[in-house]
């Protein structure tokens, strides 16, 4: 038991990555068996290693602690990141299982999606700018991989594929290029030397900073790059868009994450003019968002927009911060709640829309008329989950000192101002898309139509799964706001990201 205990001391932080990698040498005697019970088997080898990685990703940090040397960093943020990355993977596995299990190549499709978690911890967990700009390749090139894979029999879909992914391409380019300036400016190598080194204020790093801006924005297809993200989500089959979600979505959060303490340093020394653009370019993005879903009738696009407006959160933190209102702290750690209501919330209402758009046949929001009258319980589960980002109401509170008496209203700047009102605008926009959507749910449906949605045991306990997650968070923070404490969890966490 020692003996296992040192190596695996001596690979810390690579434990998970083994795990995941060992599920890809054993799916890799298989990957040409067509065999259902093999198919099954490589089911169960995926699901147990993903499991066994997220065990291992927290039971070893809390045993060994955190890490850093020239090449990896692996603390309190790096664990979680990796956590919610092997969480997504085990649920893209899930829609693949259920959905893609009847392919000829459906064992190289697991092992694409297990390489590409791979991928995405590397990337996380690197703090080298060519560690990181390595694993971020091969990941971006994977998951092109993996969703060709999946929409293999979509002709119309690969035209889109290929636009789509040429937008990450060019992310790396320009991450390549803004590497190249930070280690020639300043002979930056890596992501925790850049603060420390007294070259950071060079007008080379600032152009570097700023291709680095260019290529996030570029990477979540922001307004107005959307258009191959849109075509291709309308096109692609149900596993293919769980995978840009879930998982290339979110590593695109986490390389940003990685900039923040940078983008930090230079927003603290920035102008009105710094605050101005990215006010305007959550603007842009929230309203977009929202009346892109509220204009659509195709439920694939409502999603697809509604995603692109929770993306515009990541926006407004950076923007309250850069006015001043909350801390860097604060920024991140928002960051990352944002993160989770985005799986927590998204992974569910995508499975129940995309079961009832494979047996109806029928994208359009029409198709799920009736279902609060055919199915109480997963409707009741929807809407909790629908009304779980009500939460983003909370962005009013660092605002409540103008009204609670202890600062005066007329003290409220210009900045202030907008952002309270972009907050309230963007909240009632929200709810009315979602007030659109449930509303469907208890009209009488189409002839024929409730009896063909019928769902299988294990989709109940698997939202349910999710909608308990949700309902105690939403408590403790109900709870935190109203001042209970029941000293039940010794953690508040509306007053430590606000």
């Amino acid at each position: 038991m020692e003996f296992i205990f040192n190596i695996s001391e001596k690979i810390n932080p690579l434990q998970s990555i083994v795990v995941i990698a060992a599920a890809i040498l054993i799916s890799s005697f298989f990957g040409l068996s067509k065999k259902r019970s093999v198919k099954r088997f490589i089911i169960a080898v995926a699901a147990v290693s993903l499991l066994s990685a997220f065990y291992i990703n927290i039971h070893i940090f809390i045993h060994l602690g955190s890490l850093s040397n020239d090449l990896l960093a692996f603390g309190t943020l790096q664990v979680i990141e990796v956590g919610i990355i092997i969480f997504s993977a085990l649920n893209i596995l899930f829609f693949v299982s259920v959905y893609e299990v009847n392919r000829d190549h459906f064992i190289k499709i697991l092992i694409l999606l297990l390489f590409s978690a791979i991928c995405a911890v590397f990337t996380v967990i690197a703090d080298n700018f060519i560690l990181m700009f390595t694993g971020m390749t091969i990941f971006v090139l994977t998951a092109f991989q993996l969703v060709t894979g999946l929409n293999s029999d979509i002709s119309a879909a690969g035209n889109y594929a290929v636009r789509f992914f040429l937008r990450p391409v060019l992310t790396l380019i320009l991450l390549f290029f803004g590497f190249s300036l930070f280690y020639g400016a300043a002979g930056l190598e890596g992501f925790s030397q850049i603060l420390e080194n007294e070259s950071v204020s060079n007008p080379l790093v600032m152009i570097g900073l700023v291709v680095f801006g260019a290529a996030v924005y570029i990477y979540f297809f922001l307004f107005p790059f959307q258009n191959p993200y849109m075509g291709l989500l309308k096109r692609s089959n149900a596993s293919s868009n769980a995978v840009i979600w879930f998982l290339y979505f979110p590593v695109g959060f986490f390389v940003f994450f990685k900039f923040s303490e940078l983008f930090s340093f230079f927003i603290e020394k920035g102008s009105l003019y710094v605050s101005i653009i990215l006010i305007a370019l959550t603007f842009i993005c929230m309203f977009a968002g929202n009346l892109g879903a509220s204009k659509t009738t195709s439920v694939r696009r409502i999603i697809s927009f509604l995603f692109l407006y929770f993306i515009g959160i990541f926006l407004l933190n950076i923007s309250m911060f850069s006015a001043g209102i909350i801390s860097s702290l604060s920024m991140r750690w928002l960051n990352i709640a944002n993160v989770f209501l985005l799986t927590f919330s998204f992974i569910p209402v995508y499975v129940i829309f995309s079961r009832i758009e494979k047996l109806t046949g029928s994208d359009s929001i029409s198709a799920i008329r009736g279902l609060g009258r055919s199915n109480v319980y997963l409707s009741i589960n929807l809407i909790i989950i629908f009304l779980s980002w009500s939460v983003t109401a909370l962005y009013v509170l660092p605002f409540r000192k103008y009204f609670t008496g202890g600062v005066d209203i007329s003290a409220m700047g210009t900045i202030d101002m907008t952002l309270l009102a972009l907050i309230s605008v963007a909240f009632i926009f929200l709810m009315v898309n979602i007030f659109r959507v449930v509303t469907k749910f208890f009209k009488r449906p189409s002839e024929g139509t409730a009896e063909k949605i019928i769902f299988p045991k294990f989709f109940y306990f698997y939202i349910t799964f999710f909608t308990l997650a949700i309902l105690i968070v939403v408590v403790k923070c109900l709870m935190e706001i109203s001042g209970i404490d029941i000293g039940i969890i010794d953690f508040n966490i509306t007053g430590f990201v606000f």
